[in-house]
């Protein structure tokens, strides 16, 4: 709805007004408006235009009488009736920004850009049930409505470049198209472009603050940024506003999930079942979640109903495997290779079913079935996700070149009051998580999660993702001890939420050990515990482990070589520049001598000795990793040994490693 077009006369200085504020000269662009306005008063657009002006300054009042002139000048214009209503709405005159949006909204039902203020507005007046129904009629006549479709099936099926192009199309005709912003945002979020993503989140709530999937992508990139406490306020708000939407209480039971709130979790999830029951994506969070928690049978549960609804979805059957403990019937073997014989199964499904067959199969002492399977997984996630044998180990030299003895020495923040944080580090399967819950276990000590934050620093550092060149480690060179110490406060108050008060808490994010150097400069006091295990058991673990993401030096045996290759050279270096920073737990000798161990763990760590530490199995908390069925039950010695009897098929394996089979003791 466009206003009057303007005299004549009038069309060259509202032209030149409108170029005045594009440019940012807004004390002119006013001037020129009221010359305008004096000779033409009924001139709605310059009047439109001259209320914004005013309300950017906020003289609210006068921009209320501007907009509301406007608008009994051009009753048409529903920018005019929209922007009246926020105005009205920032001087917290709710009442008089409703009526004005009823009276336009009922005199122009298909204006959709009035029907989300009104509903916006009816939040702000406290008439959720109408605000509902007022955004319901925004989705229905929105003009974009039949693209906003297509761009969602187009995502859903995985063409995040055909869903992108349609968001970009619906902002090129109209910038202020809160969902497609919403769209874009979340496809930024999927490429990894965080700063995108913020930028057309925050451009959403401007236009429509009350929009529960604007608060939903906030959440997400709350949680990217492992900011947990802003990212489960922006979901509860989805919740309040939408609760009637199964999509946000999935959100919400996400980012609870990711704060190890896991009771709270599986009630939100159960909630989003409850509305819509056939979301088998859903019930597989919920069984994470209750694995977590240890409520065995009921991550089982959840696992076969999302099987129920979805045969196909591999990371059920993967779910099921990576109990650890679970027994595959044969006819649920035989269900998984029916499930391989569809032609239309994705990849990612294809290599999850792979792997849960090789579970099966192992169970059953078929070693060389098994040993087939994990090979066909791996080889299809290769196919998906490479790793850099050459850039790794560059980027291991850089580091060790980078962190000298003297530089930290020289770059450390300087000591600070606070919690200590025990960072364990290592490979995946290493025993980390065994670490982990017998630390855990010991009054001073909060377990958390493998946190993310260390890692996201780093990337921070990337050219690529804002940071300055020569980026990380280089960057480090730059950094005074001031610098350090900022980015150590700002680590300890991030990860508040999910440490709690406790005086020691365990980051157990096996990936930080390539940064023990920059978290040394970051946080003297804190303590690092390399969980390590024998080279082939820890490889060969690996490589039958179907990881969520990341890892993608796991899904080939030399990749992995050369990774367990660079662990070892990196921890030496450590060993080296700072001494007797770091413990080391040998996991083999952990299964021989659990008490001996134990007491030189905890005496490495600063903490002295609690029996709790060696009855580990009964501490119940939240574990978030593929061994959280196995820290629940007492050591056993068969772990250890797992890998022998796939000993004929690591030659290549054994070879690759070299050296590294008798030096990983060191």
């Amino acid at each position: 709805m466009s206003p009057p077009s303007p005299p004549d006369a009038a069309s060259g200085a509202l032209q030149h007004a409108e170029r005045l504020l594009r440019e940012g000269e807004l004390r002119r662009g006013e001037t020129a408006l009221r010359a305008l306005l004096d000779a033409h008063p009924s001139e709605a657009q310059a009047r439109l235009l001259l209320g914004r002006v005013c309300a950017s300054a906020g003289r609210l009042k006068e921009a209320i009488g501007h907009l509301a002139r406007a608008l009994q000048d051009a009753p048409d214009l529903e920018a005019a009736a929209v922007e009246l209503a926020g105005v009205c709405r920032q001087a917290e005159r709710g009442a008089e920004a409703e009526t004005v949006l009823a009276g336009f909204c009922e005199r122009h039902p298909r204006a959709a850009k009035a029907w989300q203020a009104y509903a916006d507005t009816l939040f702000d007046n406290d008439k959720p049930v109408a605000a509902r129904a007022a955004q319901r009629q925004a989705v229905e006549v929105d003009r974009f409505f039949a693209d906003m479709r297509r761009a969602v099936q187009a995502a859903a099926d995985g063409d995040a470049r055909q869903a992108e192009a349609i968001y970009r199309d619906i902002l090129r005709a109209d910038p202020n198209h809160v969902h497609a912003l919403i769209g874009l945002a979340n496809a930024a979020l999927d490429g990894n472009a965080p700063g995108d993503a913020e930028r057309l989140l925050k451009h959403a709530l401007s236009v429509s603050p009350n929009t529960s999937h604007a608060h939903r992508g906030m959440a997400r990139w709350h949680m990217n940024r492992g900011q947990f406490e802003p990212a489960e306020a922006a979901a509860r708000r989805a919740t309040v506003l939408n609760p009637e939407l199964a999509e946000s209480w999935t959100t919400l039971g996400t980012v609870c999930a990711g704060g190890l709130k896991q009771a709270e979790a599986a009630r939100a999830f159960k909630q989003s079942l409850a509305i819509a029951p056939r979301q088998p994506r859903v019930q597989l969070s919920l069984g994470h979640v209750q694995k977590a928690l240890g409520d065995r049978a009921g991550s089982e549960r959840a696992y076969k109903a999302a099987l129920g609804l979805a045969p196909q979805l591999g990371e059920a059957w993967w779910s099921l495997a990576d109990l650890k403990t679970y027994a595959f019937s044969d006819t649920e073997v035989a269900a998984m290779r029916r499930v391989l014989d569809q032609e239309s199964l994705g990849d990612r499904d294809r290599a999850a079913v792979r792997f849960a067959l090789g579970k099966a199969a192992e169970d059953a002492g078929a070693v060389d079935d098994a040993f087939e399977h994990y090979r066909r997984g791996n080889a299809i996630r290769r196919r998906h996700e490479s790793f850099d044998v050459e850039r790794f180990e560059r980027q291991c030299r850089r580091l060790q070149e980078t962190f000298t003895a003297a530089r930290i020495e020289r770059k450390q923040a300087p000591a600070a009051p606070g919690a200590t944080p025990i960072f364990v580090v290592g490979l995946p399967r290493s025993g980390s998580t065994l670490v982990d819950q017998i630390l855990s276990s010991h009054s001073q000590v909060r377990g958390t999660m493998e946190l993310p934050h260390i890692l996201g620093y780093v990337r921070e550092m990337d050219p690529e993702r804002g940071g300055k060149p020569p980026g990380y480690p280089a960057a480090v060179e730059g950094m005074s001890p001031a610098d350090f110490n900022a980015l150590g406060q700002r680590y300890l108050e991030e990860t508040r939420p999910y440490r709690g008060d406790a005086p020691f808490f365990v980051d157990k994010m096996p990936n930080n050990f390539m940064h023990v150097g920059l978290i040394a400069c970051m946080l003297p006091a804190a303590v690092f515990v390399d969980a390590r295990r024998h080279p082939l058991g820890c490889c060969f673990s690996i490589f039958k482990q179907s990881f969520a993401r990341g890892q993608a030096f796991g899904y080939d045996l030399d990749a992995l070589a050369a990774y367990y290759r660079g662990y070892l050279g990196v921890m030496a270096h450590w060993d080296r520049v700072l001494p007797g920073r770091v413990h080391r737990v040998i996991y083999e000798r952990m299964v021989d001598a659990t008490e001996a161990e134990t007491r030189s763990l905890l005496d490495g760590c600063g903490l002295a000795f609690e029996p709790a530490c060696l009855r580990f199995h009964e501490t119940r908390r939240v574990v978030r990793t593929a061994s959280a069925e196995q820290v629940r039950r007492p050591i056993y010695q068969q772990a250890k040994t797992q890998w022998q009897a796939f000993e004929a098929h690591l030659g290549s394996l054994k070879a690759a490693l070299g050296p590294a089979l008798d030096a990983w003791q060191r």
